[in-house]
């Protein structure tokens, strides 16, 4: 019956949209008749085990998604797991049946998100989404904030965006946390005043106690020797997705750890989701490789033996390994008058530079006794929590919940039931 019906559907949007003009409003119109779906697709019920899960506006298999999702078939639970992602990006999911995979932003995408018990994502939904009385969405986010986000740059913020970003923190029942500042941000900048559960996040269990086997496989897949070391960049998207700021001159870096260390090196660039489609000025060689199809940055976060980035959070992620982090920032006076910082760029445990002859020389100069001892008093200050159990212990908030939810359930048909009872004797 499900999948007549959602064949049905598929065919019948071809028909509903006759009525609008053809390409007046097309945007506008697909999101009503998406809206639409979410209430029509209640005549199925809450599937008491499916869990609904997207990372990064359908990107792939990687992030905090991916951790919870590993430790659910790690321990056998029986949850059913649908994963929303964009078709060209589902080709490095398990080869098992444990996963589901469904096109992002799809009918059927609708369909499983409106049947699935618990929704975990990482990102805002859009505001077409609309929630269920008994679904249980847990909202893990994706990344330590730097740059101002959300209510404290509203003004720069499409009006569109707020709105979503809006309603999606009305739909959220459980906020992750991966630290005290964090969990203040959570609070006072997400429009949000529901549960936060400071718990760490489940993918830093990962890089703090990583699989030596990763940094094999990561070789392996771009085709690098094994003594090889690894440069990782990755730097954060601009406002209106330029690339000429990505101008270093990797060719110089290169021989210059080369020359310094007496090691040979490779540079792994892994652009953000939002401009990983664009192409920089990178020549691809045997020395630099495209990162960007590549679904999980936290093997490569294991992989590398330096980052460069340079306003993303991932500085902070990678820091958890206590490599070092160097953040090249040219465009630093234009950047921050759009966005605004949590924090002085400058007085954060990573080394600074504004070119790449600089830039090189810092990392020729590196202090590691020194930056690990500021790095250290960092995580002080902002008090990170580095659990390795953190999937272990939001799956147990998963378990928990859904047996309150059935166990809810199972009463209100009892009380169904009872009434239906008195009304027959009668």
């Amino acid at each position: 019956m499900k999948r007549t019906f959602l064949l049905i559907m598929k065919n019948m949007k071809y028909y509903i949209f006759r009525i609008f003009p053809v390409q007046k409003n097309k945007i506008f119109i697909q999101n009503h008749i998406k809206n639409m779906m979410y209430y029509i697709f209640r005549i199925f019920p809450v599937q008491k085990n499916k869990i609904f899960i997207q990372n990064i506006y359908g990107s792939g298999y990687g992030e905090n998604p991916k951790y919870i999702a590993e430790e659910i078939i790690k321990r056998n639970l029986d949850y059913k797991l649908v994963w929303a992602v964009k078709p060209e990006l589902s080709k490095n999911f398990p080869s098992s049946n444990k996963i589901k995979t469904v096109c992002y932003d799809s009918i059927s995408a609708i369909f499983e998100e409106t049947t699935a018990k618990i929704w975990i994502d990482n990102c805002r939904k859009r505001r077409n989404v609309r929630k269920r009385k008994s679904q249980y969405y847990i909202q893990l986010w994706h990344g330590f904030p730097l740059k101002k986000i959300e209510k404290d740059v509203e003004q720069n913020l499409s009006p569109s965006y707020v709105q979503s970003a809006k309603h999606d923190s009305t739909l959220i029942d459980l906020f992750i946390s991966e630290s005290k500042f964090q969990s203040q941000i959570y609070r006072t900048s997400f429009w949000y005043d529901g549960e936060i559960f400071e718990c760490g996040s489940p993918k830093h269990s990962a890089i703090i106690s990583p699989d030596e086997n990763i940094k094999e496989n990561v070789k392996k897949y771009f085709g690098i020797a094994k003594d090889k070391k690894i440069v990782l960049y990755a730097p954060t998207f601009r406002k209106n997705y330029a690339t000429d700021v990505y101008d270093i001159d990797y060719e110089l870096i290169l021989d210059g750890l080369c020359k310094q260390t007496k090691n040979q090196w490779v540079f792994l660039i892994k652009l953000h989701p939002n401009i990983s489609d664009k192409s920089i000025n990178t020549k691809n060689s045997e020395r630099i490789i495209s990162a960007n199809n590549y679904d999980d940055i936290r093997d490569l976060y294991i992989a590398a033996d330096i980052l460069i980035t340079d306003y993303s959070s991932c500085m902070f992620d990678f820091s958890l390994t206590n490599k070092p982090v160097f953040l090249y920032i040219n465009d630093y006076e234009e950047y921050i008058k759009d966005r605004g910082f949590y924090f002085d760029i400058y007085s954060l445990p990573f080394t600074c530079a504004a070119n790449t002859a600089e830039l090189l020389e810092k990392i020729i100069c590196f202090d590691n006794e020194a930056y690990l001892k500021t790095l250290f008093e960092f995580f002080q200050k902002v008090g990170i929590v580095r659990d390795e159990k953190s999937a272990e212990k939001i799956i147990d908030k998963i378990i928990a919940q859904t047996q309150n939810l059935n166990a809810r359930e199972r009463t209100l048909k009892k009380r169904r039931f009872s009434n239906n009872s008195s009304n027959i004797q009668r």
